[in-house]
């Protein structure tokens, strides 16, 4: 089972979930995440994503988007039994790892669904008025306070931290609670302009590749299939074993998501 943990819901694409499943045979995908990182990227909101697993439920895995610094604790027992079966965070107001928000964690850990962080730079914006943003609050260091204190909640950093990937390496080495994607712009985006070396440097201990998930990062439909083109070739220039290969393409996902 190949599992894309990673994929966005944009706004205006007539039929979107729709036309995604029927390109998901093409790119060699089984199952897909699919959330929000909130109306100002200009993606749908939770409620749109939800509908659309429950129309394609054998395809599409929801994972509710929570706004830390707007959101309450509250919501996250309310979306755990909506049917979500994961949550997002981006764009904090504050760093991930202000006490403010351990209340959340602390709720999210009690579901036992993972959490997928953006880690690193995040992309510009015109953000809502008053909101401040800043990639800094969203280090995949600043995850290590949260990571300790919920040791039952799995945590997955996008990006693998671009461009702080030796703290998102390291981290997912030191907790076992914590793993990594590789995503980026298929067109020319961090991962493309890396070796084998590159990946063999950030994971070179025993079993490593256990904490790396597959993911898209698609923000279009026309995205999906070389997006998935980038990582088969960035694998397949490391020469990793089948085993290894079936855990990163969606074993460990399957895993996390309780599949």
């Amino acid at each position: 089972m190949v599992i894309d943990i990673h994929a966005h819901y944009p706004k205006g694409v007539p039929d979107f979930p729709e036309r995604l499943v029927t390109l998901l045979p093409q790119a060699g995908i089984d199952k897909i995440c699919l959330f929000s990182a909130g109306d100002c990227l200009g993606h749908v909101s939770n409620a749109e994503i939800l509908e659309a697993a429950r129309r394609h439920p054998k395809h599409i895995i929801p994972f509710a988007l929570v706004e830390l610094g707007k959101d309450g604790p509250e919501c996250v027992d309310h979306y755990a039994a909506q049917g979500f079966r994961g949550f997002k965070i981006t764009n904090p107001r504050s760093s991930y790892d202000s006490e403010e928000y351990f209340s959340i964690y602390e709720r999210m850990e009690r579901t036992g669904l993972p959490l997928l962080a953006h880690t690193g730079i995040l992309m510009t914006f015109r953000p809502p008025p008053g909101v401040r943003v800043s990639s800094n609050w969203m280090r995949p260091i600043c995850l290590d306070a949260v990571l300790r204190s919920f040791p039952g909640l799995n945590i997955i950093g996008a990006h693998l931290g671009v461009p702080w990937h030796e703290e998102a390496s390291m981290m997912a080495r030191v907790h076992r609670n914590f793993y990594v994607d590789l995503t980026g712009a298929w067109w020319g985006g961090w991962r493309v302009n890396k070796g084998p070396e590159f990946y063999r440097y950030h994971f070179f201990w025993k079993d490593a590749w256990d904490k790396v998930l597959f993911g898209t990062d698609i923000l279009a439909l026309n995205e999906l299939i070389p997006a998935k083109q980038v990582h088969d070739k960035i694998l397949a220039d490391l020469k990793l074993p089948a085993d290894v290969l079936e855990k990163v393409n969606g074993g460990t996902a399957a895993r996390l998501l309780r599949l």
